[in-house]
């Protein structure tokens, strides 16, 4: 009789700390305050976005330039950042949109990179931004597809929020 008391009282446990380990999600982050100077610097960055588009001289390598400064002290973000520049050129090359209309891109893109305590729900959800905005500035679903799976690549680079054991979903 009193084996199967402990037995219970054992199956109680591990199912209530089943349950109580089920409901632990990651936490959601705080996204990088836009202050200062980075208003200036979405508008650089719509700018060298559209100069991608239209082909103009340099602007691979100022999109680069302006996307990798927020990439700097961390491993890997400005190497991740570059090929996001490159890609973000070959799915825009050839669009016609106004300078305006690249701004919530320019945003996205920025938080992608700044962003050091992003969930990875947080980072889904950006990348289905990043996905609409560049449908929407005419880039195909294929290469908007790509392009938001490299922002994910960005985000695992600059990242300093990773999933804890604790969290499950």
């Amino acid at each position: 009789m009193l084996i199967r008391v402990k037995r219970y009282l054992a199956c109680a446990l591990v199912i209530a700390c089943a349950v109580s380990l089920a409901g632990c999600r990651q936490a959601d982050g705080a996204l990088p305050p836009a202050t200062g100077d980075v208003p200036n610097q979405l508008g650089d960055i719509s700018r060298d976005l559209w100069n991608a588009a239209n082909a103009k001289t340099g602007g691979l390598e100022d999109l680069t330039g302006d996307l990798s400064f927020f990439a700097e002290q961390t491993t890997g973000g400005a190497a991740a950042t570059a090929e996001l520049s490159k890609r973000l050129e070959q799915g825009l090359k050839g669009k016609t949109f106004m300078v305006a209309d690249a701004l919530p891109l320019a945003h996205s893109c920025w938080l992608a990179i700044a962003g050091r305590q992003l969930s990875e729900k947080q980072v889904e959800n950006l990348q289905g931004e990043v996905k609409a905005q560049l449908m929407t500035l005419g880039v195909d679903e294929m290469q908007a597809q790509n392009i938001a799976v490299q922002v994910g690549a960005v985000q695992q680079a600059v990242t300093a929020r990773h999933r804890r054991w604790y969290e499950l979903l």
